[in-house]
């Protein structure tokens, strides 16, 4: 049978249900990356279960009735009935029973989003029928026990619901309800900071059950092509004898090493290698392969571009452009700013049994050496003159970003990982230890130190760290060498290819900005030139920047490399008209918004803390699509919910009223792919607009900074 002939038909012109048989011919969008990649497989010739389709027209359809019409029902028995010729089986019969898996298939990966059932057509006739066939009666009770734990929980949501003893009502419930699943409050959500339309709507993919559960020759695995956290050859993987589904990747058991595969099933294990070659080669992609053995039958399940970390990206990204397999403008692409600072972060040192000047939390990992200065243009200047400079300070904030970029380690007395001298410094790639307590700032001064963010630790004089490995280095510097820069820049390079290609934004003009509203943002940026105060006040840049050089005249703001910054004699003048601005704001109404900020501003310093780090010791690379976009959620919830605050503040200061289309706009830039406006601190993310509008809340109530710092507000 071929897709087109005896298994496809058209429900309102569409085909709906189709066999994968490695000539499908339909795309992605159509059928699904897992049906897309079983059919892809078998076309390769692997070894892969015979499988069919229900394309994502048949979910608009479902949807759009809310029952799955008769003549799709009828091609899905069509499709069965093929599934049966392909394995010797009968689905429902107690004569070599054939059970069947019901998975989700979206176009973008979704993973953990929607819902998937094994082992269905199962029944006491049909467990009797595979204990008898086995001689493994164990095996049966296994299989059934999984399939009803499973059928309950994502079809009937009931742990003690009946399952139907009707293969074909099982069918059915289970198609249901991944259709259903696309439109679950989860999946909503990870699309929504996917970028991820709504109405693309997933496939169902039904494949012939092989059994990784059946006897000591059967087990399940993940293999990658390399090994993902190194990015070498050869491959890597798990494997797990008795094992289903997602027993190797749930971490409920512990798989054993792929080379136990080689050791007890060497014939399994040559070809197991041989096809992920194939599927890289193929691919071109660093790949994770997920495979069953069956009574020493392997079959492969499924195929994806596989997660790696910062050094394994880095590697095989290098290592595919000398083999071949990639042009060095896609290993460019594939690498990250952010995996390029992970591989270059300098290790712990040898202290030599030193004891340290002071102790806190480990914000950024990292070690660095130079002068404590304890103010930000002091910081700048002195780095600006060649020498390394430790800042230290009470507490950071945005006006403070100059000296922090400036320098080659941050140091706090107060704060926690959530502070904004945290939060900034792993932007940054600034080793940093926060909370070291009172006094800190007086007792560092002046002299040489070394900080150890890793160990949050403060050390006297210079540690030399641990090099990093020649390797890397040697990686680091190909990569830098095709893109037309030296090592030091590669970082930032990369961060400007999409920004580079990209067409220009169009900024709306919005009504004339007043001198306040340009002061207090160059006051709180630090450096700023007149293009991005243009992009932050929706203002055209030729009015802001006569509105600067004006500000430059009056002696209320000085030009710098970096941009506009404001002087001394800017300061009172700012005051005073923040003063005058106080004036005329509702100082009670204020209080209480700044009040209900404040909640939202510890749960957004976490989100913003979960992205930067997946926990205290491991900095995101974000090479984990799906870690991040979990993140991403949180972040988007949390955003929605506020909006109502944020609008209600810019009707009490109307000054604030732009905070909330600069927050739009970068959630709107996530939601594009584009992750700097996460909380990178040179430009509009979503953490510096947020900062600084705390800022400016703190200004409008009467309060300063040092207070809040004090009140543990404004850490």
């Amino acid at each position: 049978m071929t897709a087109g002939t005896e298994l496809a038909r058209r429900v309102e012109t569409a085909v709906t249900v189709v066999e994968l048989d490695g000539a499908c011919g339909l795309s992605r969008e159509r059928i699904g990356g897992k049906a897309w990649s079983i059919d892809h497989m078998r076309a390769l010739g692997l070894p892969v279960p015979p499988a069919f389709v229900i394309t994502t027209d048949g979910w608009a359809d479902y949807t759009r009735r809310g029952v799955i019409a008769e003549e799709i029902w009828a091609q899905v028995r069509e499709g069965i009935a093929m599934i049966e010729r392909g394995t010797g089986r009968r689905f429902g019969s107690a004569d070599r029973p054939l059970l069947v898996s019901v998975r989700s298939g979206a176009a973008i990966s979704m993973p953990g989003m929607m819902d998937t059932v094994l082992n269905l057509g199962m029944t006491d006739a049909v467990q009797q029928a595979l204990a008898a066939e086995t001689r493994n009666p164990g095996y049966a009770e296994d299989t059934r026990q999984r399939f009803v734990h499973q059928y309950r929980e994502t079809v009937l949501g009931d742990a003690a619901g009946a399952v139907p003893a009707d293969p074909w009502e099982q069918l059915r419930g289970a198609v249901e309800a991944v259709f259903r699943s696309w439109d679950s409050p989860r999946a909503k959500t990870y699309r929504a900071h996917r970028g991820v339309a709504d109405d693309l709507g997933t496939a169902v993919t039904v494949q012939a059950m092989v059994f990784g559960n059946l006897d000591e020759l059967s087990g399940t695995g993940v293999l990658f092509s390399r090994n993902p956290n190194t990015g070498d050859g050869p491959v890597y993987g798990e494997w797990l004898v008795g094992g289903q589904g997602e027993d190797v990747v749930s971490g409920r058991l512990t798989p054993r090493p792929l080379e136990d595969l080689a050791a007890t099933q060497p014939a399994v294990h040559e070809r197991l290698i041989a096809a992920a070659e194939l599927l890289e080669r193929d691919g071109r992609d660093l790949q994770d392969v997920e495979f069953t053995v069956e009574s020493g039958t392997l079959w492969l399940l499924q195929s994806r571009p596989a997660k790696r970390s910062a050094r394994a990206a880095v590697r095989a990204a290098v290592a595919m452009v000398e083999e071949g397999l990639i042009s060095a403008d896609e290993a460019l692409d594939r690498v990250t700013a952010d995996q390029v600072r992970e591989v270059l972060r300098p290790a712990s040192g040898d202290t030599g049994g030193q004891e340290p000047l002071a102790r806190g939390e480990s914000a950024c990992p990292g070690l660095a050496s130079g002068v404590v200065v304890t103010d930000p243009d002091e910081a700048e200047a002195r780095a600006e003159a060649g020498e390394d400079v430790i800042l230290v300070r009470p507490t950071t904030s945005p006006d403070d970003l100059h000296g922090m970029i400036a320098a080659r380690a941050i140091v706090t007395e107060l704060g926690g990982t959530t502070s904004h001298a945290a939060l900034v410094s792993r932007e940054l790639g600034r080793p940093c230890v926060v909370g070291c307590g009172p006094g800190v700032v007086a007792a560092l001064t002046g002299k040489t130190v070394t900080v150890d963010g890793g160990a949050g630790l403060v050390l006297p004089g210079e540690v030399v760290a641990k090099p990093v490995e020649q390797s890397v280095l040697d990686d680091i510097r190909q990569l830098a060498q095709w893109a037309g820069v030296d090592g030091e820049a590669l970082a930032a390079r990369l961060e400007r290819r999409v920004p580079e290609n990209a067409e220009q934004e169009e900024v709306s003009v919005d009504a004339p900005v007043t001198e306040l509203a340009v002061l207090r943002l160059v006051g709180i940026k630090g450096r700023v030139n007149a293009d991005n105060l243009a992009a932050s006040l929706f203002a055209d840049a030729g009015e802001i920047a006569s509105c600067c050089e004006r500000l430059v005249t009056a002696g209320y703001c000085a030009t710098t490399p970096a941009g506009f910054r404001i002087t001394p004699e800017g300061r009172p003048r700012l005051e005073q008209l923040l003063a005058e601005e106080r004036e005329t704001v509702d100082a009670a109404a204020m209080t209480a918004a700044y009040d209900e900020f404040c909640v939202y501003n510890a749960d957004l310093k976490v989100i913003i803390t979960d992205w930067q780090m997946k926990d205290a010791a491991t900095v995101n690379d974000h090479a984990d699509a799906d870690y991040d976009a979990s993140v991403l959620a949180r972040l988007n919830d949390t955003h929605q919910r506020l909006r109502p605050l944020i609008a209600r503040l810019g009707g009490l200061a109307p000054r604030l009223s732009r905070y909330l289309d600069r927050l739009d706009r970068a959630v709107e830039r996530i939601a594009e792919g584009d992750h700097t406006y996460v909380a990178r601190p040179i430009m509009d993310s979503y953490h510096t607009v947020w900062f600084e509008l705390h800022e400016d809340l703190i200004g409008l109530c009467g309060l300063t900074r040092a207070e809040e710092a004090a009140a543990g507000r404004a850490h």
